[in-house]
């Protein structure tokens, strides 16, 4: 914060983001790059690029693409996440990413399928709960995906969740 141009400082912060679980840190870390190093030669933030291009998914590789090259990065956006400090996130992103990330979601998702499997209750109540609360649509159909293609057909509290979550999006 106090150097927001130090291109070093953003390049160990990428190295860091790196060394962690997940997608969200590295693209925080991107997006503060590219905004506190606006001004930096091009090849420094392609390099930048290229170290955590990899880690990225292909829809956020094309988001970054056009700013590498740029000499702008806007303050606040859909490439910004909960890791970001100098830029932004934008509200212009679909309701969960809100309330939680994609990599959160896998997780999420994981674990309900780990309590299915297990026939834990109250875990998979939770992770309702959640699903329901957030609008976690993401969580649910990876989780749901999993239980339909072992089973066959969701079990009827599953089910259930399943329509609500459905009838929440058309309204």
């Amino acid at each position: 914060m106090r150097d927001p141009q130090n291109v070093s400082v953003h390049t160990a912060r990428l190295t860091s983001g790196l060394a962690l679980s997940g997608t969200e840190p590295v693209q925080g870390a991107l997006a503060d790059f590219l905004f506190g190093c606006q001004q930096a030669d091009i090849r420094v933030k392609q390099e930048a690029f290229a170290s955590v291009r990899n880690r990225l998914r292909p829809v956020i590789q094309r988001w970054f693409e056009p700013y590498v090259s740029a000499s702008s990065f806007p303050a606040c956006c859909t490439m910004a996440t909960r890791w970001s400090v100098l830029v932004g996130p934008s509200l212009d992103v679909p309701r969960r990413v809100l309330r939680c990330s994609t990599d959160n979601s896998r997780q999420l998702a994981a674990d309900a399928l780990a309590a299915w499997r297990k026939g834990e209750e109250n875990t998979q109540e939770g992770f309702f709960e959640h699903c329901c609360v957030c609008r976690d649509t993401l969580a649910f159909m990876l989780a749901r995906r999993v239980i339909l293609k072992e089973r066959g057909e969701l079990p009827p509290r599953w089910r259930a969740v399943c329509l609500s979550l459905q009838q929440a999006v058309l309204t």
